[in-house]
């Protein structure tokens, strides 16, 4: 049972038993009857070990992560367990409430405002605990992400590709995880979960794939799967590493924000597909107004790998449509 708290009063020094915990740490009340807060989940290991700090939920329609968390957690077997799991299910609570990118209440996107702001809005105050009171924790930080509703991102998991020990750190658990996509950075955006794990020196993963707004039972197994490899290499659980290596290695900025944008409003019609390889100038896809008349056509500024695609075909100007990268 979950145990409420202001999490003004919550210390991580005060949860050591063996076992498994959980909380509900809140921040405010939503002023609707319903309380927000950060709900956590931790497993402390029989023996020391490594910590694991794992996020979902940023997104409220990106919800893989959410099962995985519950998946994982239920599964593991505290006697046989080398140190600790610490887990948030549902990080931005009213945007999951509502399945929306961004919360109902602010309008913020959270992964535009780490490392937040301990008097700010309600967005801004979670993104502040989780960066200040949770991040800190983790030896190694996982962020579960999907797509979500907006666009189309391949199963992948994206790691730090700069040639530094935090660094090789990240892109070995990578190629462990079990995904059929990796993604190097070695530049970040400020805003995200990430930003605050590098600010930090913590080594991270973030998870992406196609889905928005439901579970998919296709890739949830991945999620699963992958959050498990990352145990055992981080040798917090036992087990053998299972799943493929990498069918692709992909590099560059992941920043959905800097993808290319249609300049009119219409419906767009794709022209690729995820993963499709396109040279420099090579269409895209079209937007059509309400005649079926092509209004716009969108070419890639460089040659690559499809590694974003628009979802939803209504679009209106600045809205992202695509995100090409090239090979490792």
């Amino acid at each position: 049972m979950a145990i409420y708290t202001d999490i003004n009063n919550f210390k991580f020094a005060d949860v050591t038993e063996t076992g498994k915990h959980s909380f509900f740490l809140e921040i405010s009340p939503a002023g609707s009857g319903e309380q927000i807060g950060i709900p956590l989940l931790v497993a402390n290991g029989a023996k020391s070990g490594k910590t694991l700090v794992v996020f979902a939920g940023i997104h409220g329609d990106e919800l893989e992560g959410v099962q995985a968390i519950h998946d994982v957690f239920n599964q593991l077997n505290i006697d046989e367990m080398n140190g600790r799991f610490i887990a948030v299910p549902t990080a931005n609570l009213p945007a999951v409430r509502a399945v929306t990118r961004l919360s109902q209440i602010d309008s913020l996107n959270m992964a535009r405002v780490f490392p937040g702001n301990k008097n700010g809005t309600v967005t801004e105050r979670i993104a502040h605990n989780l960066s200040d009171l949770i991040i800190p924790q983790a030896d190694f930080l996982l962020d579960l992400h999907s797509s979500g509703v907006a666009y189309l991102m391949p199963l992948m998991v994206g790691y730090d590709a700069n040639k530094t020990e935090v660094g090789n750190i990240s892109k070995e658990a990578a190629l462990k995880f079990g995904t059929p996509v990796i993604w190097g950075h070695e530049e970040v955006s400020p805003g995200r979960s990430i930003s605050s794990a590098i600010e930090q020196g913590i080594p991270w993963l973030y998870v992406e794939s196609p889905n928005g707004g439901r579970v998919s039972p296709i890739d949830l197994p991945f999620y699963v799967n992958g959050v498990l490899n990352l145990l055992k290499h981080l040798e917090i659980i036992l087990g053998e590493i299972t799943g493929s290596t990498p069918n692709y290695r992909l590099f560059g900025s992941g920043d959905v924000d800097r993808t290319q944008a249609v300049n009119t409003s219409g419906f767009f019609v794709q022209k690729v597909q995820l993963l499709d390889f396109v040279e420099k100038g090579h269409l895209i896809g079209i937007v059509r107004n309400l005649f079926g008349e092509t209004i716009e056509e969108i070419r890639t500024q460089q040659s690559g790998f499809v590694a974003m695609l628009r979802a939803t075909s209504l679009v209106n100007p600045g809205d992202s449509v695509c995100l090409v990268a090239t090979a490792e």
